[in-house]
């Protein structure tokens, strides 16, 4: 079974931003409506006939979603005859070259998929799409908490949908094949690593990981040690804008993935990320670092018979946010050549309505990005578990906070480096800081707008 990320995408299209849309042409991309209401409170009557066109990537990012999208606009039909919405499914491997060629074209969809943080924002900082507070209530917005992760200039950005959400997913029965209390995981980093001693021990793979296209590397590296560094975002932000890569600090969670090196399978630079999510799902491994659709892949290994928990990444930093389980919500914008803006809005707003959140949670298993949604809806262990670590501490995924070429030109890099090669901790610092360095002296409009984003 193959799982998505934001990060399946061509490099070809990746961080490239034309830069004569870069500089303040977000603020001034829209006019606010004067219409009587946005969103949900919004007369879609009045608009006469219209067609929505909207583009996302379906089932790739979220399996089972497009059932649910088709009934979703059939219903939004029957409410609103005036009203057709079609969809068009994307590649994610093309993906972001294919916004950035209709943005500069500005033609295209009224509605488009995006993934949070820089990924909504690089859009937004082309002149691209539309703020929310343009086509959304306040009351729409309110109940999404993770728009915070696309707040930018005064606004936001992005619309979210689900979250994504990346615990590490283990075996019960091979962790107590090696001895371990599969009732106890390890929450401690030096509790983790006597674990991956006992299952090595016991001729158990540790953790399946596959980095031959690179995206692993972002799952691990953000969601699991580099968080670790920080107690906000602003203080990731500033490291973008003028931080050190080759300071102790960031070297610290390089030093704690070189430590973990021996425990994972041998040949991670030869098989995909799916492929070692395949290798746990089999019963070969006895961990793997969670992906989006990780409910499905559990429900799945439940369903054949296999003992699966969950637990939060292990504790080594001393960050605020070190303790915690990483998430995102992804979702929607409304472009900034749409002629249908109100409607569009209406449209996103009725996807979040309790019926519609309760069906996606239902036939995805991933959780709605809204908190109408109850979550005593939950009933597996893992989604109750989740849901209350979610609950205690809502930190959101690191990577949504740098750059695309930082993540493909580092993150990629330096995991294949270290874990399939003979990168040392000294040699990943520096790839990091050079990528940065280059970014930094390349994009310089790019660069205004994260010194904005924290109110520099």
């Amino acid at each position: 079974m193959k799982r998505r990320h934001r990060s399946f995408l061509g490099l070809a299209g990746v961080g490239v931003i034309v830069a004569a849309l870069a500089v303040g042409t977000a603020a001034a991309g829209s006019k606010r409506s004067t219409s009587d209401g946005l969103g949900s409170q919004y007369d879609v009557s009045k608009a006469g006939n219209v067609t929505l066109t909207l583009w996302w990537l379906g089932n790739q990012e979220v399996p089972g979603i497009e059932k649910w999208m088709a009934q979703t606009i059939a219903k939004y039909h029957a409410l609103h005859p005036n009203v057709t919405v079609k969809t068009v499914v994307e590649s994610t491997d093309t993906w972001t070259g294919t916004q950035q060629t209709a943005c500069k074209g500005k033609s295209g969809p009224d509605i488009w998929y995006n993934w949070a943080g820089t990924w909504s924002l690089e859009q937004v900082w082309g002149g691209c799409t539309v703020p929310n507070e343009d086509v959304l209530s306040p009351a729409d917005i309110a109940h999404a908490p993770n728009v915070a992760e696309t707040r930018w200039n005064g606004n936001t950005w992005l619309y979210p949908l689900y979250r994504f959400i990346y615990p590490v997913v283990y075996n019960k029965a091979l962790f107590k094949q090696a001895g371990l209390n599969p009732a106890k995981p390890p929450t401690t980093w030096a509790q983790f690593i006597a674990a991956c001693k006992k299952l090595q021990a016991a001729g158990i793979t540790p953790i399946a990981l596959g980095l031959k296209d690179g995206f692993g590397g972002e799952i691990l590296g953000s969601a699991t040690f580099q968080k670790q560094l920080f107690s906000n975002y602003n203080a990731l932000i500033k490291m973008v804008v003028n931080g050190n890569f080759i300071s102790p600090l960031w070297k610290s969670w390089l030093q704690k993935l070189w430590q973990l090196k021996p425990y994972f399978n041998n040949d991670v630079n030869s098989i995909t990320f799916g492929d070692g999510l395949g290798r746990f799902q089999s019963g070969k491994a006895a961990m793997v670092f969670g992906t989006p659709g990780v409910q499905a892949t559990i429900a799945d290994m439940t369903k054949a018979g296999k003992q699966i928990s969950v637990m939060k990444p292990p504790v080594f930093g001393k960050g605020a946010y070190a303790n915690s389980l990483a998430n995102t919500g992804n979702g929607f914008q409304v472009t900034s050549w749409s002629k249908n803006k109100e409607v569009a809005g209406n449209f996103l707003a009725y996807m979040h309505t309790p019926e519609r959140l309760n069906a996606l949670f239902a036939q995805t298993g991933n959780f709605p990005a809204d908190n109408r949604w109850k979550a005593s809806q939950a009933k597996r262990p893992t989604d109750k578990l989740m849901l209350s670590w979610l609950a205690q501490k809502n930190v959101n995924y690191p990577a949504n906070y740098y750059p695309t070429d930082l993540d493909v030109n580092g993150n990629f890099v330096v995991f294949q480096g270290i874990l399939g090669g003979n990168m040392t901790v000294a040699g990943a610092a520096k790839t990091y800081q050079d990528v940065i360095t280059k970014w930094r002296k390349l994009h310089g409009a790019e660069l205004q707008n994260y010194e904005k984003w924290i109110g520099k």
